[in-house]
């Protein structure tokens, strides 16, 4: 703005990057032309490199840029043009002629000294001239930012990123925390150049040139979108804490209780190594798909989603995982869940010393912490005759032994293609050999509040709501009479259906998947 060197903007692809060094406004040589000399209109001689020296610094030193525009268009006369030519087509609208102040007199010269004088381009002086009355420069109304000239520029671009945003498949946020609202995209992107990468091949296929990363980025995190899923064990009343936004006698209970409960669970393991009780920890991980293949098209199709809920012996390290898929279960309720916590204890807890079972799990409601699951320990605890402990772990520190066995599958599945619910038993039983193999079941049949710990013994339900407090009979209507149940009905009476959009997906993603699987896709209820 001030004809001093700056650092410019230049363009390389896709990208804007500020690197181009651009140099001063500097006085350009004097008019040397013949007939300048010999014209009588002209008077580009007369002015001494002095003079030309005086009108330059003025113009960029003592002028602001509408200054400038003024004074051009003062000095450069807009005429028809004086000699028409037999094509009525020509361009040309116009004769101009350039005049310069040389002490008190107004000369004419000629364009080259004009623009040599002031180094201006003739583009800039043309525009500035034409867009000028009277010698007055005046603003047309049509001039935008370049901000604003970008985005109708790419207005069309900026259309498909939205509509490949809204293409890709989200997984629904109660997957995890229950007070999220983001959208999460299904777990099939490592991170957001995996997204990215996926959108520019998106574009090329549709012919359309792909925006930049960093427009790409806001667009995705204005979305509210995210890549990952929130982790089930997030604290937040520590996260609280270090924003003050928690008191610190808040802030000492809950890590009281996170020490008592841990402390809890090492003393119930050493009471395991003696064989003094069984102590197993469970947890569901993280939703898993089926198929999963490295196709582009698979990115913008629904699929089916897996689940495996984990239980592991602290004492053995035995680990038995229960993978079920939507085809199978197609709702994650609390009969599901203590339906596979049932079949683990009948299988591997009964013993003939009939020692006391002691369940660690986060307070996950419609997993852990339910009347379902209550009633159905209860049962089993009366037709054993075995006591069964339930004790929750604090909220945000739940960390367990049986989230090893989710890492090791996680790692086992890295590059893998999965084209069956099945393969993900396959890799479950291949990602670990010592001790032993990972064990895993198919439950295609139901094999399938501020309480710390849950006592079921002697046809009663007793709590604590502290681990250092004794147990308490759980209130209760009396009720005579109560039949005990010998054996469960069927959850499932047959195959869950599946939604028809899913169903047609899954068929246009046939195409890429291995013959021997296509039946089972083919035979799924929808």
């Amino acid at each position: 703005m001030e004809g001093k060197s700056y650092l410019g903007f230049s363009r390389l692809g896709d990208k804007i990057l500020q690197n181009k060094n651009r140099l001063a406004r500097c006085i350009k040589p004097t008019c040397d032309s013949t007939f300048c000399r010999k014209s009588k209109m002209r008077h580009c001689e007369t002015f001494l490199e002095t003079t030309r020296q005086q009108i330059f610094r003025e113009f960029w030193e003592c002028m602001n840029w509408d200054q400038r525009k003024v004074f051009v268009c003062s000095n450069v006369i807009k005429a028809p043009t004086f000699r028409k030519t037999a094509n009525e087509n020509s361009r040309r609208k116009g004769s101009y002629s350039y005049s310069l102040n040389n002490n008190t007199k107004t000369l004419k010269v000629c364009r080259k000294m004009f623009l040599n004088t002031l180094d201006l381009g003739y583009k800039t002086v043309q525009e500035w001239v034409n867009n000028g009355s009277y010698g007055m420069y005046k603003e047309t109304g049509k001039r935008i930012n370049v901000k604003e000239k970008i985005v109708l520029r790419h207005k069309a671009h900026y259309t498909n990123l939205e509509t490949f945003f809204g293409e890709l498949h989200k997984l629904p946020a109660h997957y995890c925390r229950k007070d999220t609202m983001k959208l999460y995209l299904e777990p099939i992107f490592q991170n957001l150049s995996d997204v990215y990468k996926l959108y520019k091949t998106y574009c090329h296929d549709k012919n359309v040139e792909p925006l930049g990363r960093k427009v790409f980025n806001k667009t995705f995190y204005a979305h509210n979108l995210s890549i990952y899923q929130p982790k089930k064990d997030q604290c937040n009343i520590c996260f609280a804490y270090k924003y003050d936004n928690v008191s610190e006698d808040k802030y000492k209970s809950h890590l009281d209780r996170k020490e008592k409960a841990r402390k809890e669970k090492i003393k119930d393991k050493a009471a395991a190594e003696n064989n003094h009780c069984i102590v197993v920890t469970m947890d569901l991980q993280g939703v898993k798909l089926a198929p999963v293949i490295p196709a582009s098209k698979v990115y913008f199709k629904t699929k089916l989603s897996c689940h495996n809920f984990t239980v592991y012996n602290l004492k053995t390290r035995d680990v038995m995982c229960y993978w079920f898929s939507e085809d199978e279960n197609n709702s994650l309720v609390s009969s599901t869940f203590a339906s596979c916590i049932l079949d683990y204890l009948e299988r591997y807890c009964i013993t003939e010393s009939k020692i006391p079972i002691i369940l660690y799990s986060d307070g996950c409601n419609y997993q852990n912490r339910n009347a379902v699951l209550a009633n159905a320990l209860l049962n089993f605890s009366i037709v054993t005759e075995i006591e069964v402990f339930q004790k929750y772990l604090e909220p945000g520190h739940t960390q367990m032994e049986c989230d090893s066995v989710h890492s090791t599958i996680e790692r086992k599945l890295r590059n893998k293609e999965i084209h069956l619910p099945s393969d993900y038993s396959t890799i479950t039983r291949e990602a670990r050999t010592n001790p032993k193999p990972y064990e895993e079941k198919k439950p295609h049949d139901p094999v399938i509040t501020d309480i710390k710990s849950i006592k079921y013994s002697d046809h009663k339900i007793q709590v604590k709501l502290d681990f250092d407090s004794d147990y308490c009979d759980l209130p209760s209507r009396p009720k005579v009479g109560i039949p005990v149940i010998m054996q469960y009905p069927p959850l499932l009476k047959s195959r869950c259906k599946i939604k028809e959009e899913k169903y047609k997906h899954l068929q246009e993603l046939l195409e890429d998947l291995p013959k021997d699987t296509h039946l089972f896709y083919n035979n799924l209820l929808h």
